[in-house]
């Protein structure tokens, strides 16, 4: 904060929106808008250099998301403040926002009081949530509570890349050649993949691996 205004960048990816937004805030003599960002890289970019106390952050943008570049602006800066902005209810991405480290949701036809008040409590180190979006989260977490973690969570980098090469029709040999790994160490990975996923074999991985999505038919 400096001559007793907050520095904020925008992060969206329509240039309408942010510039609606300036217009708001700028009308606030306790903000300066010091940079607006298209996506969550030029985001953490902006943010190393200019130091904003808050980046009023939306969440789907192109190339690296809101919630990415949360997640990233928290661990870089964590004395810095993200307000997630919104225009739909996707309760688990906005779940995700939570875990990633975002004080606050707004959505983005708030009114310019309700805007004002979130960034007052954000930068002052309390959180906001508007009612609807509060809800949404709660009925999330409840539901994702309920839900068993799927077996593949279990499962490594190098072998969810194993997994995805086998489900692709490719032999061991093949896979070896592809993930630049010995056909002894494919083979190691498989045993692994076949007993966390509890399957037989190669058949009924490809099989697991279609039915949970971690790869399309073409």
């Amino acid at each position: 904060m400096t001559d007793n205004r907050y520095r904020i960048i925008i992060a969206d990816d329509h240039l309408v929106v942010r510039e609606a937004i300036r217009v708001m805030l700028e009308m606030e003599p306790e903000f300066e808008v010091v940079g607006e960002a298209s996506d969550g890289n030029k985001a953490l970019e902006l943010a190393a250099q200019l130091e904003p106390d808050l980046v009023l952050m939306d969440i789907r943008m192109e190339g690296m998301d809101g919630v990415e570049a949360t997640r990233l602006l928290r661990q870089r800066f964590p004395n810095m403040g993200v307000l997630i902005l919104t225009g739909f209810g996707d309760d688990e991405v906005l779940l995700n926002a939570v875990e990633a480290g975002a004080q606050g949701f707004l959505l983005k036809d708030a009114s310019a009081d309700e805007v004002k008040s979130a960034i007052l409590r954000v930068v002052q180190g309390e959180s906001h949530m508007t009612p609807s979006l509060l809800r949404k989260l709660l009925d999330e977490l409840a539901q994702r509570e309920q839900r068993p973690e799927p077996a593949h969570s279990e499962l490594t980098p190098r072998e969810r890349e194993v997994l995805l090469a086998l489900s692709r029709g490719l032999s061991n040999d093949e896979i070896a050649k592809e993930l630049v790994i010995s056909e002894k160490t494919v083979k190691t990975h498989l045993g692994s993949i076949f007993g966390k996923l509890q399957v037989d074999g190669r058949a009924q991985a490809m099989l697991y691996a279609i039915r949970e999505g971690l790869v399309e038919l073409h």
